[in-house]
């Protein structure tokens, strides 16, 4: 297999990507069957279907996460590499903004943002000081205020071959809707093993995190210091409270709130409230 050209989750393959299985998420092989020419670092105990061997490359591996963040590695580095020979230019608002930018008509930009290689803004965008975008295709009447991040790193960790931690590089996006509003001090990472996806008319509060891969639909609102772990799912019209906290691969179903301060540890059904540590259903 050739023209491997990123990084993708089993939950959600893309053809002509990097791919791992472990025994954990086997029951998700299954949807390979919609892609094609994948390289899959797979655990050696998973049993591979005939038909999936001629869609597909499979690396068997005890550690194939590792031998994935092994992989992967090598492409971010390349990337690296060819970004490190680009230039950035201060603009006449002093911005700072790299090559091969799109921004749509009628956008503003303060002074002291960074605007990356590569990233795609869309109409009537209003950029606040401080703001950094990478990794990032924005649509139209996007608000970023002061100090957030939008695009970063995501921190997803295995060990190497000695047992040392070892960071698996971050080679997704973030996709951003329209009408959405991240407020200052705010990060949105992108996606390691796929894109960071936020749909439209989502509303975001200050010093909130939300990690690598995560979906958000419409009309959602996320408060001041909440935390989404990587792959959480926030359905449309979910709300999520003042410093609220939901362990990774979380999913909010549709319409559901999550009350103030709440360590969310397992999904929760569409048009529920749920409070407390560990979060429980809110009985009225």
């Amino acid at each position: 297999m050739k023209n491997i050209k990123g990084a993708s989750y089993i939950g959600n393959p893309v053809s002509n990507t990097a791919v791992y299985i472990t025994k954990k998420v086997d029951y998700l092989i299954a949807n390979l069957e919609k892609v094609s020419n994948c390289k899959v670092f797979i655990e050696s105990s998973v049993e591979i279907p005939d038909k999936l061997k001629k869609q597909h490359e499979f690396v068997y591996s005890d550690m194939p996460q590792r031998d994935y963040a092994e992989f992967v590695y090598i492409m971010a580095k390349e990337k690296f590499e060819k970004n490190k020979k680009r230039k950035y230019i201060l603009s006449a608002e002093n911005y700072i903004i790299g090559e091969n930018v799109i921004l749509g008509k009628d956008c503003h930009i303060e002074p002291g943002c960074f605007i990356d290689h590569d990233v795609v803004i869309g109409d009537k965008a209003y950029i606040k000081t401080g703001s950094r975008i990478k990794n990032a295709i924005i649509g139209n009447n996007f608000v970023a205020c002061e100090n957030c991040t939008i695009g970063t790193d995501g921190f997803t960790v295995t060990v190497d071959e000695n047992g040392n931690k070892m960071k698996i590089p971050s080679l997704g996006k973030v996709i951003i809707g329209n009408n959405v509003e991240v407020n200052a001090l705010s990060n949105i990472s992108c996606g390691t093993a796929g894109n960071t996806v936020i749909q439209d008319n989502v509303k975001i509060d200050s010093l909130v995190h939300i990690g690598h891969d995560v979906y958000v639909g419409d009309n959602v609102e996320v408060t001041a210091g909440a935390i989404i772990g990587g792959f959480d799912v926030l359905e449309n019209n979910s709300y999520v409270g003042i410093n609220a906290t939901l362990r990774n691969r979380i999913k909010i179903g549709e319409a559901s709130f999550v009350g103030m301060g709440a360590v969310l540890t397992k999904n929760i059904d569409e048009r529920v409230t749920v409070v407390g540590n560990p979060a429980r259903l809110f009985m009225r």
